[in-house]
């Protein structure tokens, strides 16, 4: 694993508290006069701050003025050292930390960027290489000649960072600068940043413009008053800096507004109290609905149960009727006459029903249906009496018996419910059998072949 581009271990930074010209014996007297102390005392810009950034990293660093982000830029770059802690750079280093920082007012574009590349250690000949790349992506052909004094800071700005990027740098530290420029150009610095990052390259980007930050950079280090109080992902850093603010915003103002700031409580204090009204008004309606809806399932469960009850007893009383007719057994058979459970498609099946009716029987119906055991669904239907068949005056015991001769079933596993109906010359004598057998018996189907669809059809290919 490569070593990190650049490695901050525990660095403080702290500046004298100091202001005016110290010997100036007229400034001095002026602050007498006006009861002015001159400051002193030492302040931190930056407390015991690390990080490590990775080759191909780019990381964002953000916080509020004053928070040490521009002079966290400023020790990376070598232009200050810290007071204590150690930072330590691995690869050339391109900082664009100031609009014009580096420039020579009275030189020109086309010289201040010879002088930039001497200055990065570059010879002449390595920077005349560059040179058109550096003019056309800055967009000031027309100014190269101007001096630079001349330039306004997009200008400035434009030509900075086109010199720190095209001079072969390894690691980009990136400040402000960027919001000076117009929003095209902006746009163009951070699809170059993202090509210099994809191709190995570290960023190190301060912005107040968070959405950069977050379009640009996977990790963040926020800074608030010179401590490195979260270094992680941009989205997460971006949230705790957004809540502190939000914090610090509203402590201003109830500073600054004491009298608006409580009746902008007062507003708020009533709002999430109507809210939570609010909030407990749909929870209870949302539980009167939830009881009124277990209570009319549980008064439909109710009436089923019953509806259940009376008809599991209407069915014993019935069965216990000494007159009933009833079917006593069904069994298949295959083309030889032994009982079977189990098919081929294609193959013959007899079926045999066994009945008995202590009573005459005038005109009598059998009907005999498969199911799908898979889906329920009904397969097969047929009867005596679609088929004309008459068993008049049946009466005592027997046996019926009639045959499938080519089973047009599928691959599966199937049910016979057989019912039989005492007299199919009444109207509508198919609403209530005498006696069901609903799972009278069980058999499968197999194939040598895989079969689909709901039914068996023999083909014959020819070609």
């Amino acid at each position: 694993m490569s070593e990190p581009s650049i490695i901050v271990q525990n660095i403080s930074k702290s500046f004298q508290r100091t202001t005016g010209r110290g010997g100036d014996l007229r400034e001095r007297f002026a602050r007498q006069l006006r009861g002015e102390k001159r400051p002193s005392g030492a302040f931190l810009a930056l407390d015991d701050v690390s990080f490590l950034v990775q080759p191909g990293q780019p990381v964002g660093i953000i916080g509020h003025n004053g928070s040490g982000k521009s002079t966290l830029l400023k020790l990376l770059t070598g232009i200050l050292k810290p007071t204590s802690g150690s930072v330590t750079i691995n690869g050339r280093v391109g900082a664009l930390i100031e609009v014009g920082a580096g420039f020579h007012p009275d030189l020109s574009g086309r010289e201040n960027v010879f002088l930039a590349g001497s200055i990065l250690g570059l010879t002449r000949q390595q920077v005349h290489e560059r040179y058109d790349r550096i003019v056309d992506f800055a967009g000031l052909t027309d100014f190269m000649e101007t001096p630079v004094k001349r330039y306004s800071s997009g200008m400035y700005m434009r030509l900075g960072f086109a010199i720190v990027a095209h001079l072969d740098p390894e690691i980009l530290l990136i400040d402000e600068v960027l919001a000076v420029g117009d929003a095209m150009f902006q746009n163009k610095c951070l699809r170059f940043l993202k090509d210099f990052v994809k191709k190995g390259g570290t960023v190190c980007f301060v912005s107040h413009s968070l959405s950069q930050v977050e379009l640009l950079c996977e990790t963040c280090v926020w800074l608030d008053h010179g401590k490195a109080r979260f270094i992680g992902p941009t989205s997460e850093a971006i949230a705790h800096y957004y809540a502190v603010i939000g914090e610090r915003e509203d402590a201003e103002f109830a500073r600054l507004y004491p009298v608006e700031w409580e009746v902008q409580q007062a507003e708020k204090k009533q709002r999430e109290e109507a809210a939570q009204q609010e909030a407990e008004r749909v929870r209870c309606e949302a539980e009167d609905a939830e009881r009124a809806e277990r209570e009319r399932l549980a008064a439909l469960e109710a009436e089923r149960a019953t509806a259940e009850a009376l008809l599991q007893a209407a069915e014993a009383e019935r069965k216990r009727d000494p007159h009933r007719a009833r079917l006593t057994s069904v069994t298949l058979r295959d083309s030889h006459g032994v009982p079977r459970t189990h098919f081929q498609s294609g193959d013959s099946v007899s079926v045999e029903l066994t009945w008995k009716s202590p009573r005459t029987l005038l005109e009598p119906a059998i009907g005999f249906d498969i199911f799908d055991t898979k889906d329920g669904q009904h397969i097969f239907t047929t009867s005596n009496y679609d088929h004309q068949i008459s068993f008049a005056n049946l009466k005592g015991e027997g046996t019926l018996r009639f045959t499938l001769p080519f089973l047009a079933l599928p691959i599966g596993e199937y049910r016979v419910q057989v019912n039989l109906y005492p007299d199919s010359t009444q109207p509508e004598w198919w609403d209530q059998p005498e006696d069901q057998l609903e799972d009278a018996v069980r058999f499968t189907v197999s194939h040598e072949r895989v079969t689909n669809g709901r039914v068996f059809l023999p083909v014959h290919w020819e070609k």
